[in-house]
Parts: structure tokens; sequence; C-alpha cells
């Protein structure tokens, strides 16, 4: 305090003190005060202020206004800088003074009355505070909010609270006001007592402050958190047992780390794990909140197994680990807000709003309410802000039980005090917080109730009251103050003692320290074993009280999604590079590749560089939809860790992601389509040139929010990104024809596997194939122009290849030679079966073909190969009788469409705007050398891709040729665009059902152990 403030101080109590003599016991009482707050030196020079104020006055006023208007104006100035507990201390001062002779006069009663009053108290308040400092005997003090702590039974005792303890002669009394959550104690008898190590007068009132124990010879001690859960006993709506017996951790790679830890607490605690480097603080931590399950023993809430029995503790436990929960891109309220929704669905806009209010308020937040949150490197609040923001998260819904992690690290003095202010309101609320801390000043060291102490390798080396564990090292190595906790001047206690206790090293002979501990961490494990008895806990059987009233899964959606949006909407850089990304990618591709001949005009019929567009096209909607999620999951790891304990739907989360991805690709993708289709003169495809694209961005998303969920580091991400799309572009069988793909790989008759399993192949078979067939020109003539070239197909190369293997036959059926024969056979069934095809494709009877059944080498002969050829000639005039037909309807067709001049010139532009010769060039592969290509089994069609229908092999089977113009599945054919579409939303599903199962995760998890 100020000495301004402290002269006011001494002023009031002078003004008291003069109303009698100032007696020895005055002056005494004045004495302590002073040495309480101020060193030796100053205690005196202010006790001669004392004096001189008290002669001054008993010679008469020296003021024209009264005692009255005088002790007003001192107890403004106290006002201003103290606060209700420090001037209950001052009125205390006062009523010491004023009974230290032992009678208490009318006046100092009116003036005790009037610094009460102008300190903003009742004349009730006074009269307690009074009564309970003049009480010197034990009936005395039977009144409300008073504890006696002696030998005796309560029996006697109708109001006031009470607490045995065993060889306590005279009572301890305790007095708690509660309004302002402050405790004094007094000693009525003349038992040896000490607090904090300062010797205890008998009838002398004492602050009884946060980490205070009061200690005896005879006793065991009394701590400040027994003071204060003895209190807080009746308040309780539900008790809160929590138990860790036994408990150890064993990480995958079979090393230790957590030996057999016992922790047994109630309600209403603040308990501290402390321990040094790689001691197990994080992974004891992790047990008890139930990340993590113990290799043996059990931790239980209530007498609920929080790892076998989850579901029945949902919402008691709260987390809040080291690092940030919070989503920066959002300002500080919206982060409570949303988490306030996703924790209350009964709680009305205008409730949700007063409790985030009140917590702000409770936080010390209002101020930077309106703030965006900001990241770590880039701070709009500061450090001390982010960490109770953190605790706000959790401080909404007041878990039962809370685990802080390290809520200190990086602050200030005054930020971390602030931080454990706030956590040990909480626990004076009936909350139980555990605390990892390390290296507590000595304030905050004394806010804990218990203490547990970890050494290196998970062994638990103490546990109670941390100031007892100061005494507890110090004994063990007999140390000179061993019987101190504390400083005894200044009240400090030092926790560094304690780890530099447990880590003394041993001396060598030459009085250098070696490496070696005097004590390992299993003699002080075996040490607290023998010295230190874990208490049973009375475990409570009522189930804890549930906090939390989680919305539906539906409500959830709405809520994550409303978060995701608000957070992308507010980071400007993230929204204008995702939104003006496609846009310049579409121009910057479509112009480079917008090619036309020297001194010509651009013609979309003559560009060699549609395919590639086309196809660069799926690869950028690929690497857009990557890109955009990759990381969405992996920035939120923490906040799911946290949401975890609230059992929220994971679905819900998912599905909230993978909306605005989708929106976002669905923008993307349009922009991409509309500048392409522009520079590119593109027409009549845009709908189904966007649904592709968007099918493709999409299955990207989905994709990416599998690796962002699988991994936990960005750079492994985006290193893995190139790993995706580089088979994407390999295996499309735009860059590497199937045909010429490794043999182990490869499929002469279709796709190969491994192609159908690229969302490349099916996007850009589905793009190329609906331009060819569907665009506003050809879809006149495809019908006719399918039927022409497969009865080309058929005459020219398909019975030719026929008559060439029965040829073969005829001439080496008799044959001895054992190679020809299996040749011979080899041609014969090979002939059987594809004749037997086309027989089934025209309906043809088999009475027609009898000779079919004599295509084997044990019946093969002349007649046979008379039939056959016959046989060939006729479905040769049938194919060539279709394609004279077909031909004859094209022409016509585009007779009619040409009939005039102006419709000639028009259809001759229809044809220049929408068909593209070198996508006809790729999709009708008429320069390919193998046309046909004739295997040991089967003559497979190269020429006219685009025109074949696929055969298939059984109902399910929907594989085909690639520039299918159309796929099988159940017996029906579909148009490629639709049916590919729909399989690259399949594959979509599929990683869906792999992110929402985590599949990649256990994959590389399991790789990791």
């Amino acid at each position: 305090m100020s000495e301004q403030l402290l002269r006011a101080i001494i002023h009031l109590l002078a003004i008291v003190a003069k109303e009698d003599d100032v007696t020895a016991d005055e002056r005494k009482a004045i004495e302590d005060f002073l040495l309480e707050n101020l060193n030796q030196k100053d205690s005196l020079r202010f006790l001669r202020l004392f004096d001189e104020m008290t002669t001054n006055m008993a010679n008469g006023r020296n003021v024209s206004f009264s005692e009255e208007k005088e002790i007003s104006i001192l107890a403004k100035q106290v006002n201003q800088e103290f606060t209700q507990q420090q001037k209950i201390v001052v009125v205390l001062k006062v009523i010491e003074l004023i009974v230290a002779d032992g009678e208490v006069s009318e006046r100092e009663t009116i003036l005790l009355n009037q610094i009460g009053i102008a300190f903003h108290f009742t004349h009730e308040e006074i009269d307690e505070i009074k009564s309970y400092v003049m009480s010197r005997e034990r009936a005395d003090l039977d009144r409300d909010n008073i504890l006696l702590i002696d030998h005796e039974t309560k029996d006697d005792l109708t109001h006031a609270k009470h607490l045995y303890r065993e060889n306590l002669s005279a009572p301890i009394a305790f007095y708690r006001i509660p309004k302002l959550d402050i405790y004094f104690a007094k000693a009525l008898g003349d038992d040896p007592l000490t607090n904090n190590g300062v010797p205890i007068r008998t009838n002398k009132t004492i602050v009884f402050s946060a980490g205070s124990s009061i200690r005896g010879t005879k006793i065991t001690p009394i701590f400040y958190s027994d003071i204060i859960s003895h209190y807080r006993k009746e308040t309780n709506e539900t008790k809160i047992s929590f138990v860790a017996e036994k408990v150890e951790f064993e990480f995958p790679n079979g090393h230790k780390g957590l030996r057999g830890i016992d922790i047994a607490e109630s309600s209403g605690k603040l308990i501290g794990l402390m321990g040094g480097s790689g001691a197990g603080k994080s992974t004891l931590l992790n047990v008890l909140n139930g990340n993590d399950a113990p290799s043996s023993g059990s931790v239980r809430i209530n007498g609920i197994d929080i790892h076998r029995e989850h579901e029945k503790i949902e919402g008691i436990i709260g987390y809040v680990p080291q690092d940030d929960l919070l989503i920066e891109e959002l300002t500080v309220y919206d982060n409570l807000h949303y988490a306030a929704q996703l924790c209350f669905k009964d709680r009305s806009s205008e409730e949700l709003n007063e409790l985030v209010e009140g917590t702000l308020s409770s936080l010390g937040l209002l101020a930077t309410r309106n703030l965006k949150v900001g990241s770590v490197l880039e701070k709009t609040i500061s450090g001390g802000q982010r960490k109770r923001l953190n605790i706000g998260l959790e401080l909404l819904r007041e878990p039962s039980v809370m685990f802080v992690d390290e809520p200190t690290s990086g602050l200030s003095s005054r930020d971390s005090e602030n931080i454990m202010d706030l956590l040990k309101e909480l626990s004076l609320r009936g909350k139980m917080i555990f605390v990892v801390i390390h290296q507590p000043s000595s304030d905050i060291f004394k806010m804990f109730d218990k203490l547990v102490i970890l050494d290196v390798g998970g062994y638990q080396i103490y546990y109670g009251n941390p100031v007892e564990g100061v005494i507890y090292f110090k004994k063990i190595v007999k140390l000179m103050d061993k019987d101190d906790g504390s400083c005894v001047e200044c009240g400090n206690v030092n926790s560094e003692q304690i780890f530099n206790i447990i880590e003394t090293k041993v001396v060598d002979e030459y009085g250098q320290l070696t490496d070696t501990r005097k004590l390992s961490p299993k003699d002080w494990n075996m040490l607290f074993n023998v010295k230190i008895k874990v208490p049973k806990a009375e475990e409570a059987t009522e189930k804890p009280e549930k906090t939390l009233n989680i919305p539906n899964k539906i409500k959830q959606l709405m809520i994550f999604s409303k978060r995701d949006l608000a957070a992308k909407l507010s980071n400007k850089q993230y929204l204008i590079i995702n939104l003006l990304e496609a846009p310049i990618l579409a121009l910057l591709l479509a112009f480079i590749i917008r090619y036309s001949a020297k001194g010509q005009d651009y013609s979309f019929a003559q560009n060699p560089n549609i395919p590639a567009f086309f196809f660069m096209s799926i690869i950028v909607a690929l690497f857009m939809g990557l890109t955009v999620s990759a990381e969405e999951i992996f920035k939120d790891r923490k906040i799911l860790k946290r949401e975890s304990f609230l059992n929220l739907s994971r679905s819900s989360y998912l599905v909230s992601k993978m909306s605005i991805l989708f929106v976002l690709s669905a923008v993307q993708t349009l922009m991409f389509v509309i500048i392409g289709d522009w520079v590119l003169e593109i027409q009549s495809m845009s709908i189904s040139f966007w649904l592709v694209l968007f099918s493709i961005s999409c299955f990207a998303n989905i994709l990416g929010l599998n690796i962002s969920s699988a991994f936990n580091s960005a750079v492994t991400i985006y290193i893995l990104i190139p790993l995706l799309l580089i088979p994407q572009l390999i295996l499309s069988g735009v860059v590497v024809n199937f045909d010429k793909l490794n043999p182990l790989l490869s499929n002469d008759n279709k796709v190969p596997i491994i192609g159908e399993m690229m969302a490349s192949k099916w996007g850009y078979e589905a793009l190329v194939v609906s331009q060819f067939k569907d665009n506003a020109f050809k879809k006149h003539f495809f019908e006719y122009d399918q039927t022409i070239a497969n009865s080309e197909f058929k005459s020219v190369y398909f019975y030719p290849a026929i008559e060439n293997a029965v040829d073969y036959a005829l001439k080496n059926h008799k044959t001895e030679d054992k190679a020809i024969q299996n040749k011979v056979s080899q041609q014969l069934a090979l002939a059987q079966k594809e004749l037997s095809q086309e027989m089934k494709a025209f309906n043809v009877p088999d009475g027609k073909f009898k000779a079919i059944d004599g295509l084997t080498i044990d019946r093969f002969d002349q007649d046979v190969y008379d039939e056959t050829i016959h046989f060939i000639k006729i479905m040769k005039k049938v194919h060539n009788q279709r394609m004279k037909t077909a031909s004859q309807e094209r022409d016509g067709l585009s007779q009619s469409m040409s009939d005039t001049p102006e419709k000639a010139k028009a259809l001759i532009k229809l044809r220049s705007e929408n068909e593209n010769e070198s996508i006809s060039f790729f999709l009708k592969n008429t320069t390919t050398k193998n046309r046909l290509l004739v295997t040991d089994d089967a003559l497979i069609q190269k020429i006219y891709p685009i025109y074949k229908r696929p055969s298939a092999n059984g109902p399910l089977d929907f594989r085909s040729h690639f520039y299918a113009p159309e796929k099988h599945f159940m017996g029906q054919y579909y148009d490629t665009l639709p049916f590919n579409v729909i399989i690259i939303w399949i594959m979509s599903h599929i990683l869906f059902l792999t992110l929402y199962f985590d599949v990649l995760k256990k994959i590389v998890n399991s790789f990791g152990r």
C-alpha cells in the first residue's frame, strides 16, 4: 500500500485509540499491525507517527470539522485503493484496538460503526466480527459461520460447525464472512501453535489466507483446504469423488509412463500435478481425463470407471490443453458464443448471450469482446487474455471435473496469478480442478489444496498439502529448517526447494557434482510408499451432475457450419485467394492453349489443345479441392480434442466441413468453366463441364479431409498433395495410354483396375465423350455414325480375322505336331467364342448355324469350314446392309439440314463451333496400328472406341474400354456422362466412410507404432 494510504489508516486508528488513554495493549495491537505489513524500520517510524497523532488529539483537535467528517475523509482515501477484503481487515484491527484494554466504551462503538458504514459494511456485520473477536469461551462461539476445531464432540453445538482434532485441548475458532469469502482464526487456549511458522498468541485474531496451515507438536496440521472444504460441504448439491487407483500406463514402445499412481479426492479441490521433465505430468493428465486408457488400474468418478463407462460421465469432464483451443478468425465473443450453442440446446438466444456476457465479465474480457482472437504470431489479444479465453470455453458449462495443462506457461506473473485465481474460484464453487503446473510462484503454490509430485519414469513421490510437501522433503534430507514450509518473515514458499532436494547430485572425492542423483526416482517412490498413506476416498454413489445439454445432430451441423463459415468469411486473405484462384487459372490456361494458325481466325474445331484443356481442368479441380481442404481438420485438431469431452457428433462436424467446402468448390469450378468456355469458345456443355469438375473437386475435398485428419504436420500434408496428384495424372489414360502401361498393370480389353481407381480417368472420359457425342452438331448424327463405324469394323476387320482363324485350322487340323494342334485348337475356340457372341447379339437362332458346335479340333472338317465361311458371308452382308442403310439415312438428314444455302452455311458453322477435330481424332483412334488386337482368346476392337458398346461379363460388371459411349450395369446401358459422375460420387462416399472411421489415421498410427 502507499504511504499516504497507511497514514490514513494510522490516523483512523489514532482517532479510535485516543477516546480513552492509549494503553500498552492498544499500542501493542498497533505495533503488531505494523509489523505484519512493514519491516522493522518502517514499523518504528509509523508507530512514532501514531504516538504523535494520539498525543496531539489528546491536547485538542486542530481542525474545524467534526471527527465524523474526518473519518469520512480518511475512509474515502481507503475506499479508493482497498478491496472489501482488505477493508474488513482494517475494521478487524480497529476492533482489536478498542477491545485491547478489555473495555468498549459507547463512544468507541459509535466510531467503530461509523468506520464500518464508511467502508460500506452493515451494523450487523460489524457486530458479528466484534462478537467473534471478543468471545473467549467455546459456548460463546456457537454461532453461524463459525467452525470450531478441538478434541471434543459437537453434541453441545447447535449453530457452529465442528471438526475433531485429537490432542487439541482448547478450541481453534474459525470465522468466515460469506459475502467476502474471507476466513479468520484464533486460538482460545495455550497450545503451542504456529500459522505458517509464526507462533499464534492466545485470542489473537489472524487472517487465515490461501495456503495457510496451523501446526502444533501434538496435532495433525490444519490446512486452508480443510477449512474451506468443511464450510462448503453443506452447500454442494452433488458430491463428486475422484479416485485413481494403482494407475499404470505403458507406451506402445513398451516404456512405462506411469507407475502405480494413487489419488483420492472429493469436490472443491484445486490439485496440482508437478514434476521434472519426463516425469509424466501430461501423461498422467491424459489418463486422468480419459484421453488415454491406463495399462492397468482404474480412474473413477463417483464410482464410474471413466474409461470403461465413458458414456455415463458425458459432459462431466472438461479439458483445457496447453495449446490454444481458439478459432483465430473469430472474435472473443464469437468463440464463446458458438461454444455455448454447442453446450446448451435448451437456452434461447437471449439466455446464451447473457451467459457469454457474464463469462466475459468474470474473465475480465469485456473490453476485448469484439476483437478477433488472431494467431499466436499475429496477436490482437495478449497471452494472458488468450489463456483466460481458453479456460472460458470450459467455464461456460462449469464441468464438475476440469483438467488444465500448464495454464501459466509463457505468461507474466500477474497474468499467471489472474489465471490461477480464476481456477481457484472454480474450485471454491465445488468443482474439482487438476492443473499441471511448472515453477509456480509462492502465491500460486499456496492456492493448491493438494499436490501430486512425479519423478522421472512416472514414479509418484508425493501426495498431500503443498506447503507440507516442502517440509516432507526437507525432513527426509534433514535440513536445518526442516519444520518450516514457508519463510517465517515473509510467508513465501519456495517450491523450487522441492526439486532441488529431489535432484540433489552426488559429489565425488574431488568436490565435483556428478550426474548421479543421491536418491533415484525409485528410492523416492519407496519412501513415499512407506511414509505417505493415500487416504481411502468415500466414493459418492449418486450420478455426477451433468452441466451439458448438447443439441441434436442436425442442430450441431448448423452450428458447426455457421461457425466454420463465419471463420472463413472473416479471413479476407483466404477468401480472396480461393475466389480468384479458379478464374486466374482458367484465364491463364485457356489463354495459353487458345491456338490458331497464323493469319487465321481462332476456331474451336481446329484447336488441337482442347483435349489437353479438359484434362488440365480435371487436374486443376483436383488441385483446388485438395489444397482448400488439406488443413481443415488438422487446424481444428486441438478444438476437436476438447469437444470430444462434449461427445459431439463427428458426422455433424464432418458434414459441416464438407458442406462449406462443396459450396466453395461449386463457386470455384463454376468460375473456371465460365472463363474457360468464354476464352476457348466451348459451346453447349457448360452444365456437364461444371458437373464433372464440381464432382471431381468434391472428391478431392473429401480426400483432402482424409489426409488432414490422418497426419499431424502441415508440412507432411502438403508434401502428400503432389503424391496424390501424380497418380491421377499418370493413370488417367491421357498422359500414358492404358495399352502402354506395365504389362502387370495393363488390360487389353478394358481399363486396368488401377485406372478405374482414378477419379481423373472417370472425369476426363466423361468430359470428352460428352463433348463428342452430345454436342449440338454430333448429337444429330451419332447413332448413324456409330452404326456405320461398327458395321465397317465387323466387315473389314472382325470377320476377316475369323476367316483367317478357320483357314489356318483347315490347313493344319490333321497335323501330328502337338504345337500346331494346340494352335489349331486355340484358333477354333476363338472363332467359336466370337461367332457365338455375334449370334447372341443379332438374335440368330442356333438352328441357323449348327456348324458352330463343330468348331473344335475333334469335330472340325471341310463341311464345318464351308458352313462357317457361308455364315460369315451372310453376316458380312448384314453389316454391309446396316452400313448402307445408316449412310443413306445420315445423308438424308444432312441433306434436310442443308437444302438451302443458308441452312448449309448454318450447318457448317454448327459443326465448326461444336465438333473438335482433336477430340474426334483421339476418340476414333483411326491411326492406331492395331485396329483389331488378336489375342489367344479374344478379338479386341481398338479402332472406334467411342462407337463400341462395351461387353459385360455379368450383371454387376460396369468396367469398359476407355472412351466408351455408354456403360453397362445390371443388364442396362447408361450414358457415360451421368454414369461416370455417379461413380465419382460413389468414390467420394467411400472416402467419407474412411474419414468417419479414421481408417487412414489408424493405418498411419499403426506404422508409427
